[in-house]
């Protein structure tokens, strides 16, 4: 073998029958990275390293030839193994007890077994270490065995092979030995076998734990150890590469352990000597335990510093190539056990020669890198004695930590906040604003988990110890919730405090420091600025809110499901009566103090809804709910605010339902709404005599909202005010208030009859025949102004809609199933009717209102009235209100109105297949001929036209509507082919073709949702209506060619649409075909479609 020149670096390990390896030479080989800067990035002669052929391992003798090549000095002292006679290592010299007896089932099985199972490794262990010392080329053999059956490998290697056979030659047999039938093998495969890496772990540090006195140090036993794992490491076979990786690792990190402990042994025995130094002074004699604790510390070091170069050696022959490796979990691994060593070893790991893997693999394009590559670093910051040579690596990496953390892998960048909130203790100038703006921004991310990583950064930075919070305000306090408003209206990012709120609830107290909140809108001295106010009461709101509920603000995505466990009810149920002590007495001075304002007064409103109300009942508090409910009264008098309004009336009802203050809650209440109903009255009365002015015009519109507002909440029949509000609906007409007027008792009448309906329905007993006709009445009546409304276009039009359809629903042929006495209150609309409702909703819905010159909150909530009005009609579908053919009104505008409105198209397409899978079939074609025929004649015949390809689109988007299952949909499927073929045949004149032909290529889209039978049944029918239509069969046009040609069997890949290019076929027919025969016996054939 020709030598290695001095210069040129190892890269592999030795072949067989060599000298054992020189791991210091090996591992001083290369120095030219002594000669590279600092971090320097890997070039293209380490990046992008050709790849060899598989099983090549040719290069590995150089690794391990001639020993001489490197110039290594022989070593003073007798070599391990000299006894026998024997050099460092190498198997050929090797003097042993050598058997050819095959290793036996049991024992080849036990190893493997165990790692399965996870049962009884270390019993294993202590077997295969007395097989060793028994007979050696057994136990070596039957290791080399687990190795490749750990992979998946069903190859055998017996002790002649392993004896005799060089590790490329055993490696390339193994490899033609292994059946890769899958991507699985043991270590990533799922279910019985999901504890493998985990047991593989413990197995490889048991071992390396048990043989760390003695055989760990036996050349034939490490040398074949690492030779294997290298060469299985370097193989194209990724199970075998995957494997050979994780167990290198795992044993690299298991000697790291042993260093350590040989580590400290030498220290613990270098104490000793300084101790027997010491004794020695005034001893002139010699020492003979002086003597043997230097030769005892010389054979630690010795000891040590070769499993340093064996990790070494295994890092360079490993890790280097791995970490970059094709399979983002050998990555993983690599940069996770880098980590590990870092950690448990920084002394000798956290070093610019390897911190440089983890920043190189910061740019990684895998996240699960990434986050391995920040988890790695987060611990290190917590070693004083590394810090430097750390802050050297931030520096070079530190934009690129800074871009994480928005990197689209949710856990990289949650561990980044985290990475970045460690740098902030342990070097404060590090990050400069421009750097620490992401971090802010994240406070309002969607995933909660990465907002409180956010808030942890700031409370290292700026909300710092807290005191935690009392039932009296704390001064300390004060400036921390001061600065978090600041925080809060400066950073101009959000428009809702419940996400902050939410970020630091669990992170930092002061935000459940309501008594200090409150001391701060109430005491004079702090003079907050009037938005500071609005923000600390949206504050003290959302705080209170979310410490009641447990829930997270809207639109923010929690990880955790079900119920909260006993400690956080327990934490729920102690804040609740906290906060309800605190505030009781408080909120009503707030209420008084801030009433004119009404963004504050609406969320002051709102905190009472979750008191403890029992707390009322004590002596000292009676009189905060008197003040409280006096409080309510004067905002009732002095707004007409209709979200203000409609807060004091949910508070209202919620006090009135708690029995013990119900009286007198109620008694507030109807004293109020009483004089509200007089003032109606009277006004209505001034209105019939042409006495009201505008003084008395604005009261009047005040009186009416404020009624309409407590009318959602309570039943309205005590003031008896149906046929005042009738009248009102009729006669007022003053033009600058008449919408708010009319929508408002629009809206009373419906919430009336609603009561009403409920009260006849709930009591159990058969309805008398007055009541029925009473209720009819009303009905009736409301119908009437209803229809005019809406045929009118007059105002309060859209109120009128959704109260039309909520009745179609309450008033449906379902009233009447369980009681024939409600037949009367069922009704029917006739069709002129629901044709005004679906022009209006094609008017209001449909066509695109011109929203250019409005800003974004408009067109937020004109969106939002759009969807209501959609969400309206298909209700009407679902209930049962309207057959399922009227949703063709919503289901042809799939294609062209699916941004806006999806979810709804989605939602009753699916509830209608529930209903009637016919039906829905027969729907989705009658929408699809609706919008062929809307078409130019000149758009019908022309197939490739846009309008055309779009109904295309349509009806391919359509399809999945079905369902996935062809034997369940199959009805369905069938009518939608029989209802095309008529359309298709329709209106037929003479030779020309029928003007409806093309829309055959519409139903192609289709056939692949029919059994193979049923395509039978269609083409027979489809040739009974073309005989009887044409009466020849000279006349064979394109699309009824194509039709046809899609209703014949063909493999899925020929099942394709000439004109589109989109296969047609689908899987699920072959697989509901096949599901034909499952089961016992051979099944029974599906009946075919009848023949229409």
């Amino acid at each position: 073998m020709s030598e290695t020149p001095p210069e040129q670096s190892p890269q592999r390990m030795s072949t067989r029958n060599q000298a054992r390896v020189n791991y210091t030479d090996m591992a001083s080989g290369n120095t030219s990275s002594e000669k590279e800067p600092v971090f320097r990035s890997p070039t293209a002669s380490t990046r992008g390293r050709k790849k060899r052929p598989a099983n090549d391992v040719s290069d590995l003798s150089t690794s391990f030839g001639n020993l001489s090549s490197f110039n290594t000095p022989p070593k003073r002292g007798r070599p391990r193994g000299a006894a026998l006679g024997s050099a460092r290592g190498g198997r050929a010299p090797m003097v042993r007890r050598v058997t050819t007896d095959e290793p036996s089932d049991v024992e080849e099985r036990e190893l493997v077994a165990a790692v399965k199972s996870g049962k009884k490794i270390q019993e294993a262990v202590d077997k295969w270490i007395a097989r060793y010392n028994e007979k050696f080329l057994v136990a070596t053999a039957e290791m080399h065995q687990f190795f490749f059956a750990i992979c998946g490998c069903k190859g055998t290697i017996t002790p002649q092979m392993s004896a005799t056979l060089s590790y490329k030659d055993i490696i390339c047999q193994m490899t033609e030995d292994f059946e890769e039938d899958s991507a699985d093998y043991p270590i990533v495969h799922g279910g019985s076998l999901k504890k493998v890496r985990a047991n593989l772990h413990t197995f490889l540090h048991c071992l390396i734990g048990q043989t760390k006195s003695f055989m760990l140090f036996d050349s034939s036993l490490m040398d074949g150890f690492v030779q294997l794992l290298t060469g299985m490491a370097d193989s194209q076979v990724r199970a075998f590469r995957h494997t050979a990786t994780f167990c290198a690792m795992k044993i690299s990190s298991a000697l790291v352990d042993v260093t350590i402990e040989l580590t400290q042994s030498k220290d613990k025995t270098s104490r000793q000597i300084e101790a027997e130094k010491a004794k020695l002074k005034n001893n002139s004699a010699g020492n003979e335990k002086y003597e043997a604790l230097i030769a005892q510390r010389t054979q630690t070091e010795e000891r040590a510093e070769e499993i340093r170069q064996i990790i070494g050696y295994l890092f360079r022959s490993v890790f280097v190539h791995r970490y970059r490796d094709v399979v983002p979990d050998i990555r993983c691994i690599c940069i996770q056990e880098l980590g590990h060593w870092m950690d448990v070893y920084p002394e000798h790991f956290v070093d610019d020669s390897y911190l440089k893997y983890i920043g190189w693999s910061l740019f990684d394009k895998v996240g699960d890198v990434r986050h391995r590559c920040i988890s790695a670093l987060i611990p290190l910051f917590d070693k004083p004695s590394i810090l430097d040579k750390l802050e050297l690596f931030v520096n070079k990496f530190k934009e690129r930590l800074v871009s994480m953390l928005l990197d689209k892998d949710l856990d990289t960048s949650i561990e980044t906040v985290q990475l970045m909130r460690v740098l902030y203790t342990h070097f404060p100038t590090l990050l400069t604003m421009k750097d620490t703006v992401p971090l802010y921004e994240l406070i309002y991310a969607s995933n909660r988990q990465l907002a409180v990583a956010a808030a942890m950064f700031l409370n290292t930075k700026v909300f710092c110890n807290p005191d935690k919070p009392t039932k009296m305000p704390i001064a300390k306090n004060a400036p921390l919730i001061k600065d978090l408003v600041t925080f809060y209206i400066e950073g101009d990012l959000h428009q809702h405090g419940t996400y902050l709120i939410d970020a630091f609830f669990d992170t930092n107290p002061m935000v459940k420091d309501w008594a200090t909140m409150c001391d701060l809108l109430l005491n004079d001295q702090y003079q907050l600025d009037p938005k500071y106010e609005s923000v600390v009461i949206e504050f003290l709101a959302c705080s209170v809110t979310q410490s009641a509920t447990g829930e997270p603000p809207v639109g923010r995505q929690i990880i955790k499901k079900g119920a909260p466990s006993a400690k956080e009810a327990r934490d729920l149920i102690e804040d609740r009566a906290r906060f309800t002590e605190i505030l009781i007495p408080l909120v009503p001075r707030l209420l008084t103090k801030f009433s004119s304002d009404i963004e504050k007064v609406i969320n002051l409103v709102n905190i009472p809804m979750h008191f403890q109300l029992d707390m009322y009942l004590s002596a000292r508090m009676q009189t905060h709910l008197t003040e409280l409910v006096s409080a309510l009264d004067s905002l009732v008098e002095k707004h007409i605010d209709e979200e203000l309004l409609k807060a004091v009336a949910e508070l209202y009802y919620h006090l009135s339902n708690y029995s013990p203050i119900s009286v007198q809650v109620e008694n507030h209440k109807m004293k109020l709404l009483d004089g509200v109903a007089a003032y109606i009255r009277k006004a209505v009365q001034q209105m019939d005599e042409d006495q009201m002015g505008e003084e008395e015009e604005a009261l009047f519109v005040s009186y009416i909202k404020r009624m309409a507002a407590f009318a959602g909440f309570m039943d309205l029949r005590h003031w008896d005010l149906w046929d005042i509000l009738v009248k009102i609906m009729g006669n007022y007409n003053r033009e600058d208030t008449q919408r708010d007027v009319r929508e408002r008792s629009m809206q009373m009448l419906f919430v009336q009859l609603t009561f009403d309906l409920g009260n006849l329905t709930k009591e159990g007993e058969t309805p008398k025949a007055d009541q029925v006709r009473k209720l009819k009445k009303r009905r009736d009546q409301l119908i009437r102004i209803l229809k005019k409304t809406l045929a009118e276009d007059a105002s309060g039009v859209e109120q009128a809609y959704l109260a039309i359809c909520d009745m179609m629903i309450m008033f449906g042929s379902p009233l009447a199933a369980d009681c024939k006495a409600m037949e009367p209150l069922v009704w029917r609309p006739d069709f002129e009717f629901l044709a005004d409702v679906k022009i209006f909703l094609k008017t209001n819905a449909f066509e695109d209102p011109n929203m250019d010159d409005m800003d974004q909150q408009k067109k937020i909530e004109i969106m939002h009235k759009m969807r209501q009005l959609v969400a309206q009609y298909a209700k009407l579908i679902i209930h049962g209100a309207m057959p399922i053919a009227e949703a063709s009104e919503l289901i042809k505008r799939y294609h062209s109105h699916y941004q806006d409105f999806g979810d709804i198209f989605k939602n009753l397409l699916s509830k209608c297949r529930e209903i009637s899978f016919v039906d829905t079939g027969v729907m989705i074609g009658d929408a699809l001929q609706t919008l062929y025929t809307e078409m130019d004649r000149a758009q019908k015949m022309d197939p490739v036209c846009e309008q055309f390809n779009s109904l295309r689109d349509l009806a391919r988007r359509l399809t999945p509507a079905l369902g996935s299952d062809c034997s369940k949909n199959r009805y369905a499927v069938t009518s939608l082919h029989k209802n095309a073929i008529d359309f298709a045949f329709q209106e037929y004149k003479g030779d020309a073709m029928p003007p409806n032909m093309h829309f055959l290529e519409i139903a192609i889209e289709f056939s692949g949702k029919l059994l193979a039978q049923d395509k039978t049944a269609v083409s027979r029918y489809l040739q009974k209506v073309y005989l009887a239509k044409i009466g020849t069969v000279e006349h064979v046009w394109e699309p009824y060619r194509l039709y046809n040609a899609s209703l014949k069997e063909r493999p899925d890949d020929d099942n394709m649409s000439v004109r589109s290019g989109m296969t047609v076929a689908s899987s699920a027919t072959m697989r509901s075909t096949a599901s034909a025969a499952r089961g016992r016996g051979r099944g029974r054939r599906a009946r075919a479609v009848d023949d229409f």
